[in-house]
């Protein structure tokens, strides 16, 4: 099936055709522009190649799609439950790479 993609693939982009991926985004949606190499990849594993794309794990291109694109606060309160406010500035993160920088950040109350 992936060299009959492949020559699909091929055949189009000789015709001018260009391939896009889209995918959730704080914003609505996001467009990655795909090569012809790609557009393989990415029909083998969607969420793996966009994680790669955005220099993240698999983990974390998914846990960024989890968290509603926020980093929720590391600290805890004061009965010691994990504290659910969201980082100052990181309310709609919109890299998987910047949501990941952000992990282990505090909100205001626990600065």
């Amino acid at each position: 099936m992936t060299n009959q993609l492949a020559d699909v693939v091929k055949e189009l982009a000789e015709k001018q055709v260009r391939f896009y991926a889209t995918h959730d985004h704080p914003h609505g949606q996001a467009t990655v522009p795909l090569s012809c190499q790609e557009v393989i990849r990415y029909a083998a594993d969607p969420v793996g190649y966009l994680a790669e794309h955005y220099r993240v794990s698999r983990e974390d291109y998914l846990a960024w799609h989890r968290s509603s694109y926020k980093v929720i606060c590391s600290g805890f309160t004061k009965t010691g439950k994990p504290c659910k406010g969201i980082v100052r500035g990181l309310s709609m993160v919109t890299s998987p790479a910047l949501w990941v920088q952000g992990q282990g950040g505090r909100c205001t109350k626990h600065g």
